[in-house]
C-alpha cells in the first residue's frame, strides 16, 4: 500500500482543491419526482394527461384543462432503510430512517373566457416537494489497496505549500488541513529528498467504516399560468423558486487492520464532519398538450436547469494515533514526536463557501388514453397514461458567484470530472385509473435510470404505486402508497492514480401520502 508523493510534483488531481465533488452534483439531483396522492398513485404520470395540479410543476399544459377553482393539501410520511456492501463486506446494520414530506399542494383559480379561440385559462401558486435527502448509510470493510489519507496527501503535494501554509490555507479542502495538523499528512526527507506520505501507507492495510446520516429536502414554490385553445391545444407555463436545505453528518474511521504490528507508523484516525447545504434558485417549465380526438391526449414539456445559489457551512474535527516513528531508519519525518495522539477541530465559526450550481435539463413526452371521454368528467370510466422523461446529468456544473471569482476555476476539474463519471439517463412512468362513480382505483410504476456512465455502479430506482380516490360534490380526498426499490453507490474518497473504491447500497422506502382538497 506504500505510496510516496514527490513534494515539487504537481499531480493531475481530478477533485483537489474544492469541497464539491461529481458525487454531489448527483447527491443534490437525482431524486424520483413527487406530486400528489393522486399522481403518486399513478406512477407519477403526468406529462399527457393533464387536470391535475401538479402539473404545475412538470407540464403545466395540464393546468388549461381547469374550468373550476381548486384548493389541495397534501401531507406525506415516507421511511425506510439501507444495506451496504463494502469490498465484499456486507453490513446489515439497521439503518431505517424516517420523515414527513409534501406533496403539491395549493390553489388554483380557473374560469371561462368570452373569446372565440381561447376557452378557459387557470392560474396556480403552489408549492412541492422535489427531494427528500434523509438517509442513514453505513458500511465497514478491510481495503488493503488504499487509504482515504492519500486523497489528503495528493492534494497537499499538488499545491506545493509547506505544511503550515496549506493549514492556513482556506482553498484546500478542510480534511487535508487536519491531516496536515495531526500528523496523518507529513513531509520526510529520504536520501536528501524532502516527500509527502499518508501515515496508513505504511501498514499492509486498514479496516474502513463510514457512517453518513443525511437530512433535508427541497421544495418548490411555483408560479404557474395554463389556458386551452378549443378544447385540442393546451399551453402553460410556470416559474419556480427551488428552496434547499441539506444536512450531512459524516464519521470515518480507518484503523491499522495489523494492531499488533506497532513498528508501522499508525494506529488510527477518525474524521467527522457537519455539512450544512442551503440556498435558492430558479427555473422555468413550459409544456403543451394535444388532444387530436376526444379520447386521446399528447404532451410534451421542457424543464430548465435549476439556477442554485447556495452556501456550505463545514464543521470537522480529526483524531490521529501514529506511534513509533523511529522504526523508520534514514529517515527524518517533519513530526518529531515518535508517539502521538493528536485531536484538532477547525473551531466556530464554520467554514463558508458560496457558490452557484446549476442542475440537469429535462425534457419529457407522454401519452394518455380517456375511456368514455366527455365535457362531464362525471362520465368519464378510467384512463391510461406513459411518461417518457430525457434528463442531461452530464450537463449539471458548478461556478463561481461575483463576490468568490478567485474560486471560480476550481470548479473546471469537478465539471470535467461530472462530464466523466454521468452520463444522460431516461426515466419511465406508467399508470391508470378506474372510476367506480365517487371511487377511483389507481395502479401505476416507474423506472429511473442509471446516471452512471460506469456499468458497474449500477444506480436506479423502481416504484410500484397505487392508490383510491374519492369524489362527491366538490370534496374529493386520494390516498396512496409508494413502494420504492433501489440501489446506489457510495465513494468514501477518490484518488489520482488508483481504481476507485465503492460501497454498494440496496434502499427500500415506503411513501403514504394522503391529499384533500375541494373545488370552487
Amino acid at each position: 500500500m506504500k505510496k510516496i508523493y514527490a513534494l515539487l510534483t504537481l499531480l493531475a488531481i481530478q477533485y483537489a482543491l474544492q469541497a464539491q465533488i461529481p458525487e454531489d452534483a448527483l447527491r443534490l439531483t437525482w431524486h424520483p419526482t413527487y406530486g400528489t396522492a393522486r399522481n403518486q398513485a399513478i406512477g407519477g404520470t403526468i406529462i399527457g394527461l393533464g387536470g391535475e395540479i401538479t402539473a404545475a410543476h412538470n407540464n403545466p399544459a395540464g393546468l388549461g384543462f381547469y374550468k373550476n377553482g381548486e384548493m389541495v393539501l397534501s401531507p406525506g410520511f415516507n421511511f425506510g432503510k439501507n444495506k451496504t456492501d463494502y469490498r465484499g463486506t456486507a453490513n446489515q446494520s439497521n439503518d431505517k430512517f424516517s420523515s414527513f414530506g409534501l406533496g403539491t399542494s395549493g390553489v388554483i383559480i380557473a374560469g371561462a373566457i368570452d373569446n372565440k379561440k381561447i376557452k378557459s385559462a387557470a392560474l396556480s401558486f403552489t408549492i412541492n416537494q422535489t427531494a427528500n435527502f434523509n438517509s442513514n448509510v453505513y458500511y465497514k470493510g478491510l481495503n488493503n489497496n488504499s487509504s482515504a489519507a492519500e486523497r489528503y496527501a495528493e492534494e497537499f503535494s499538488a499545491s506545493r505549500l509547506t505544511p503550515q501554509d496549506a493549514i492556513d490555507n482556506k482553498f484546500l479542502s478542510l480534511p487535508t488541513r487536519l491531516a496536515l495538523y495531526t500528523y496523518l499528512v507529513d513531509t520526510l526527507t529520504l536520501n536528501g529528498v524532502r516527500q509527502v506520505v499518508a501515515m496508513p501507507e505504511f501498514t499492509n492495510g486498514v479496516m474502513q467504516e463510514n457512517r453518513i446520516e443525511q437530512r433535508g429536502g427541497a421544495h418548490e414554490l411555483s408560479l404557474g399560468i395554463g389556458a386551452n385553445k378549443n378544447e385540442k391545444l393546451f399551453f402553460g407555463a410556470s416559474l419556480s423558486m427551488p428552496i434547499l436545505n441539506y444536512t450531512r453528518n459524516t464519521t470515518y474511521t480507518e484503523t491499522d487492520a495489523t494492531p499488533a504490528v506497532t513498528n508501522n507508523g499508525f494506529n488510527n484516525y477518525t474524521y467527522t464532519e457537519t455539512l450544512n447545504t442551503s440556498g435558492l434558485g430558479l427555473n422555468a417549465k413550459l409544456g403543451i398538450i394535444y388532444r387530436p380526438v376526444e379520447r386521446v391526449r399528447f404532451g410534451a414539456t421542457i424543464q430548465s436547469p435549476t439556477y442554485y445559489g447556495l452556501v456550505d457551512k463545514t464543521n470537522g474535527s480529526m483524531a490521529v494515533k501514529i506511534e513509533n516513528l523511529a522504526a523508520f531508519p534514514n529517515r527524518t519525518f517533519a513530526n518529531t514526536v515518535n508517539y502521538s495522539e493528536q485531536v484538532f477541530t477547525n473551531g466556530a465559526p464554520s467554514i463558508e463557501n458560496r457558490y452557484a450550481f446549476i442542475t440537469p435539463w429535462k425534457l419529457g413526452i407522454g401519452g394518455s388514453f380517456v375511456f368514455r371521454e366527455t365535457e362531464n368528467v362525471k362520465k368519464q370510466r378510467a384512463f391510461i397514461a406513459a411518461d417518457l422523461e430525457y434528463v442531461t446529468y452530464r450537463t449539471m456544473q458548478y461556478t463561481g458567484i461575483a463576490e468568490e471569482q478567485a474560486t471560480a476555476n476550481q470548479f473546471k476539474a469537478t465539471n470535467s470530472g461530472i462530464k466523466d463519471l454521468y452520463r444522460n439517463t431516461i426515466n419511465l412512468k406508467l399508470g391508470g385509473e378506474l372510476k367506480l362513480n365517487t371511487v377511483m382505483l389507481r395502479l401505476g410504476g416507474a423506472y429511473y435510470g442509471n446516471p452512471n456512465k460506469d456499468a458497474t455502479l449500477k444506480q436506479n430506482i423502481v416504484q410500484l404505486t397505487g392508490g383510491l380516490g374519492y369524489r362527491h360534490k366538490g370534496i374529493f380526498i386520494d390516498a396512496a402508497y409508494v413502494h420504492q426499490m433501489g440501489s446506489f453507490v457510495d465513494s468514501p474518497y477518490r484518488l489520482a492514480d488508483k481504481a476507485n473504491t465503492f460501497a454498494t447500497a440496496k434502499n427500500r422506502t415506503g411513501t403514504v401520502m394522503l391529499t384533500v382538497g375541494t373545488k370552487f
